[in-house]
């Protein structure tokens, strides 16, 4: 009995996952496959019956809304034109040949499924999606500060349309996928970090949809020197121009000859314009000095340089304020520490200079060459900078000229 029960039980069971599964393959094919459309706004789209439909003998078109369905139209063969309900009049154009529904002008709010079914008594039916969408818009690229080893980011904006997918290339070349990273739907940034020349290129950004695709594109360069690199630049070959002027109008009197050599007056200010300017081209120096370290970090090849150049500001300061002001006090000087210090400080002004600027320049030369862009032009401003600096000395040789002529002149009138 035992076993009759449990037979019993189990051919139920069978019957009624059997049941079970026809009523889910009805229910799957009562549904009908469902076809996807996507149409632009303001076009008009085709909608068709199934491919395996020989004979109509009815048509059914009608909106699905969730739960819920709107008749669209009716027509059964032989039948006049079917009445078009709204919102669909004026708009909808059915074809009996074939059964097919054509609608024009779509917008966004005709984005949903449409079912049409073919002969109600054999429930032939398709369902259709369709999307309206927005053309994307063109996109609009921009980038961040493009400077050497910094991290850059490339924005694509697209402001009308719904976007589906941004996608990033260089110079015509995809870029991996992970490089990009969406905002938002309809913003995507590309970051470029750490870059050096070889970031340089064309980057370009297309924006796709299901019915659309626009493409921007953007020239990155690289520039290798930020501004405040660049104003470093400038200081330095400032200073630069000050000390080689410095240097030229110590060198000169040193190359005269005893009886020739200027003195007096003249001397005194040559001498009190030589080391101004040699204070004046350190001073820049070590600003130059201390705002690469700023960039760039502290480092021993500047700290160095720098604890030089503020001992030169320092002793030719105080050489130009005691040749000005107290020049009688350099003839009482009796020590000659302090003698060799001061004949020695703008000379070692000069040399320190020199090579303290040539050394940032050349590193500035390298930061430059991490990027792809033109390097500076510096040399109108060197030009200039020489050329001012160096008019009080030439009007001070000018001045020593024309006594020399003097005195060239009494002398000769008193020998004849």
């Amino acid at each position: 009995m035992l076993v009759c029960q449990l037979s019993e039980l189990l051919g139920t069971g069978w019957v009624l996952l059997a049941g079970l599964l026809v009523s889910l393959q009805w229910a799957a094919g009562a549904g009908g496959p469902l076809e996807r459309k996507a149409a632009a706004v303001g076009s008009s789209v085709l909608l068709p019956v199934p491919d395996n439909v020989t004979h109509i003998h009815s048509v059914q078109w009608e909106y699905l809304n969730g739960t819920e369905s709107r008749s669209i139209l009716q027509h059964y063969g032989g039948s006049h034109s079917p009445a078009i309900h709204a919102p669909y009049v004026g708009r909808a154009i059915f074809h009996p040949s074939n059964g097919s529904l054509l609608l024009e002008d779509v917008q966004e709010t005709d984005s949903g499924i449409y079912k049409v079914t073919i002969n109600l008594g054999e429930r032939e039916s398709l369902k259709i999606q369709l999307e309206v969408l927005k053309p994307v818009s063109h996109p609009q690229l921009r980038s961040s500060a493009l400077v050497a080893q910094s991290t850059v980011e490339v924005l694509c904006d697209v402001a009308e349309g719904r976007v589906d997918t941004i996608t990033w290339k260089k110079d015509g070349q995809p870029l991996p996928p992970d490089r990009g990273f969406y905002l938002s739907s309809s913003i995507s940034v590309l970051y470029l970090r750490k870059v050096k020349k070889s970031d340089c290129g064309s980057y370009s950004c297309n924006a796709s949809n299901g019915i659309s695709w626009q493409e921007a594109s953007l020239n990155v360069t690289i520039a290798g020197l930020s501004p405040a690199l660049q104003d470093v630049l400038r200081i330095a070959v400032v200073a630069v121009a000050f000390a080689a002027t410095s240097g030229w109008g110590l060198i000169f009197p040193v190359c005269q000859s005893e009886k020739q050599r200027i003195r007096g007056e003249l001397w005194r200010w040559l001498s009190v314009y030589t080391s101004g300017l040699v204070c004046i081209s350190s001073v820049l120096a070590s600003t130059a000095g201390i705002l690469w370290m700023r960039e760039e970090g502290p480092s021993i090849a500047f700290i160095l340089p720098e604890i030089l150049l503020a001992y030169v500001v320092v002793v030719t300061f105080l050489v130009s304020a005691t040749v000005t002001f107290q020049p009688e006090k350099l003839i009482h000087l009796k020590s000659k520490t302090v003698q060799r210090t001061m004949g020695y400080a703008a000379p070692g002004g000069v040399v320190s200079v020199v090579m303290t600027t040539s050394f940032l320049i050349k590193n500035i030369y390298h930061r430059h060459e991490q990027g792809c862009t033109e390097f500076v032009d510096v040399t109108t401003l060197a030009v200039s900078t020489a050329a001012v600096s160096a008019l009080p000395i030439l009007a001070i040789f000018l001045r020593y000229l024309l006594s020399c002529r003097s005195h060239n002149s009494g002398m000769a009138e008193r020998g004849t």
